[in-house]
């Protein structure tokens, strides 16, 4: 009687753990976000450039952009979207503007992939409009793909995980800031790293107890495969850097309704603090604060990301300096930089550099064709 209570149990010891496992499995597995790239009457080679352009840097993955496809004329406007801003973190619209112009730098980038040669042409901002530019594209008879340029763009993603704190090599800098003006480098153990590392976790910690700053930041979070795959936007795990089991933990122990709480915020917090403690420098650009000027510190963000790509080196933007004053009007004179801090960005080597997850909307859901 007792060897069978005791088989038994072990039986059901098994089941649990074997139950346990496929559950880990399940929520860990790799979200498989099908973006749809077919637009009626446009080309394969067509709908690839605008997916890989769509591959853009921005906040929140909010892919903020509104695109219409002139084939005959062959060029792009593109717009804003309105209804994917962030009125908490970016209530004069600047990360927005930045956002578009990585978006506009990665459409580029992939047009020039596949051998196209583009010119941009921006709106008029003097008054109340949405449209930001027209891109005209041609593709000349000598055209070649370039198929590195490819991959950089699928690789380039936000890297939130710890970075190793070895010291950049000196040559790889001098490549990454070449012909980049208005891009300033700052080591590890510097007193300026130091500054920005420190105002940085101050700041995320005093956004963090702000019930709005919560509740924006929870509307673009995503807490399971499934809703990643549904809303192809926002922040799924894989793009905090977790995968695997800590996915599975993370999916299985949080949802929208405990990502507004206190526990939540003291845990983004020690993410933070891993992250600052983990990397080797902090990049910064600076630009002017007109529209344009944040498109084009957008555009040279994104160029320099590819840059960065190419030599292995990991990225995140922290923008919690940039969000909240004092630091918001003070950055620019403690760092003695001519003009204003537009993106700061945590930078190191990784071992494994990873790729985009390419959680992104159909192209159809954005893209109008006439």
């Amino acid at each position: 009687m007792i060897k069978r209570g005791i088989k038994a149990f072990g039986i059901v010891i098994a089941i649990i753990i074997l139950g346990g496992a496929v559950l880990l499995y399940l929520f860990g597995k790799p979200a498989n976000v099908n973006t749809d790239t077919e637009l009626d009457g446009v080309s394969d080679e067509m709908s690839s450039i605008l997916y890989y352009g769509s591959l853009a840097a921005n906040s929140h993955n909010s892919q903020s952009w509104i695109v219409q496809l002139d084939l005959q004329a062959q060029n792009l406007l593109i717009s804003l979207d309105e209804d994917r801003t962030l009125e908490v973190v970016d209530p004069e619209c600047r990360e927005l503007y930045i956002s578009i112009g990585c978006y506009i730098e990665s459409l580029t980038y992939a047009f020039g992939a596949y051998g196209y040669e583009t010119n941009i042409e921006y709106a008029d901002f003097s008054g109340m409009n949405s449209e930001i530019a027209t891109i005209s594209y041609c593709r000349p008879d000598n055209a070649i793909r370039n198929d590195q340029q490819i991959e950089t763009i699928e690789r380039r993603h936000t890297d939130k995980r710890a970075y190793k704190t070895e010291r950049i090599d000196s040559e790889v800098i001098t490549h990454l800031l070449d012909g980049m003006s208005g891009i300033y480098y700052y080591e590890a153990g510097t007193e300026n790293f130091e500054y920005l590392k420190t105002g940085t976790m101050e700041a995320i910690t005093e956004q963090s107890a702000e019930m709005d700053y919560r509740a924006e930041l929870n509307q673009w979070l995503r807490f399971s495969n499934k809703e990643a795959e549904q809303k192809k936007d926002g922040i799924s795990a894989e793009m905090m850097g977790l995968n695997g089991i800590v996915k599975a933990l993370y999916y299985l122990t949080t949802n929208h309704k405990n990502a507004e709480g206190d526990t939540f915020a003291a845990q983004s917090i020690d993410t933070a603090k891993k992250q600052t403690d983990n990397c080797s420098a902090f990049f910064v650009i600076t630009g002017n604060d007109t529209i344009i000027d944040w498109i084009e510190a957008g555009r040279k963000t994104q160029a320099f990301w590819y840059r960065c790509v190419e030599n292995n080196i990991s990225i995140q933007p922290l923008s919690a300096m940039l969000e909240l004053a004092p630091y918001s009007g003070e950055i620019q004179n403690v760092l003695g930089v001519t003009e204003n801090v537009q993106m700061i960005l945590r930078a190191g080597y990784v071992d494994d550099y990873g790729e985009n997850v390419g959680v992104r909307r159909d192209l159809k859901d954005y893209i109008t064709v006439i």
